[in-house]
C-alpha cells in the first residue's frame, strides 16, 4: 500500500474538491491549488516507478523528502496556532464586526456566511447594546455586496436596522478591518484605543482576523466563531495556514 500512496492521496484530493463544490452552495476558496497537488502526487507516483533504478532520481527523492518534511513541520505549527486560538469570548463589547465570506446563487448568505451570521445573533442575545458593523464588499460572481445581503438576514431575524453599520468596499480580510475602522470612527467620533471590538467570523479565521485587526490598528479586541462545516474543515484550515503567511509577509 505504502508504494501506491502518493497515488491513492492525489485520487483523495481531486475526489474530495469534486465532492465539495458539488455539495456547497458557493465557490470553495483554494479548490484550485488542492485539485492541481492531486493531479501532481499522480504524475509523481508515475515518474516515481518510471525512474526507481535512477541514481539522479533517488538522489532528487531525497532532497525533495527533507524539503516535503521542512515544510510539514512548519504547516502543523501554524495549524497548532489556529487550532489553539481562543474563538469565544462573550464577554461584553461596543462593536462587533462580522466578517464577509461569499454568497450563494450572487445574492444570499453563503453556509458559512450564515454560520457567522448566526453567531453575532446569538452573542447579541446577552450583548443587546453593541452597534453591528457588517464588513464585505461585492465579489466578481456575486450581484450584491456581501453586506448588504448579511443586513437583509439579520433584520429578517429581527435586528433592528439603526443598530446595523454597513461596510461594503472590502474585497479581502484585510480590508475589512481598514474599512471598518474608519466606518466605527466615524461613528463613535473615538480612536480605536477607546473602542472594545468583537470579531465575530469562523474558527479556523479567527487567528488571521486577530493578525490584520492588530495591524489595522484595533487596540481590544477578541473573538466569537462560528463552527466550520464538517467537511470543509480540510480544506479551510489548510488554506488558512498559507493565508496567515500571506497577511503576515504582504498585508
Amino acid at each position: 500500500m505504502k508504494k501506491y500512496l502518493d497515488a491513492v492521496l492525489g485520487v483523495f484530493l481531486i475526489s474530495y474538491i469534486i465532492i465539495i463544490n458539488l455539495i456547497s452552495d458557493a465557490k470553495v476558496a483554494f479548490s484550485f491549488p488542492i485539485l492541481i497537488l492531486g493531479i501532481l502526487l499522480i504524475l509523481f507516483h508515475f515518474l516515481r516507478i518510471k525512474n526507481q533504478n535512477s541514481i539522479f532520481w533517488s538522489k532528487y527523492l531525497k532532497i525533495a523528502k527533507i524539503l516535503m518534511y521542512i515544510g510539514l513541520i512548519f504547516f502543523l505549527g501554524i495549524e497548532a496556532a489556529i487550532i489553539t486560538y481562543p474563538k469565544n469570548d462573550d464577554r461584553k463589547s461596543d462593536y462587533i464586526i462580522v466578517l464577509g465570506a461569499g454568497l450563494a446563487n450572487k445574492t444570499t448568505p453563503s453556509t458559512i456566511l450564515k454560520g457567522r451570521l448566526d453567531a453575532a445573533l446569538d452573542y447579541l442575545k446577552d450583548n443587546n447594546s453593541a452597534i453591528i458593523v457588517l464588513s464585505g464588499g461585492r465579489g466578481s460572481d456575486e450581484n450584491i455586496p456581501e453586506s448588504h445581503a448579511m443586513s437583509k438576514y439579520l433584520q429578517e431575524k429581527g435586528v433592528d436596522k439603526s443598530k446595523i453599520i454597513i461596510e461594503d468596499k472590502s474585497r479581502d480580510t484585510n480590508e475589512n478591518f481598514k474599512y471598518s475602522k474608519e466606518k466605527i470612527e466615524g461613528y463613535s467620533k473615538k480612536n480605536m484605543d477607546q473602542i472594545n471590538v468583537k470579531i465575530i467570523t469562523t474558527d479556523f479565521h479567527a487567528l488571521r482576523s486577530s493578525i490584520l485587526a492588530r495591524k489595522n490598528g484595533f487596540v481590544y479586541y477578541s473573538n466569537y466563531s462560528s463552527s466550520t462545516v464538517w467537511y470543509l474543515i480540510p480544506i479551510t484550515y489548510t488554506r488558512e495556514a498559507f493565508a496567515i503567511v500571506k497577511s503576515i509577509l504582504f498585508d
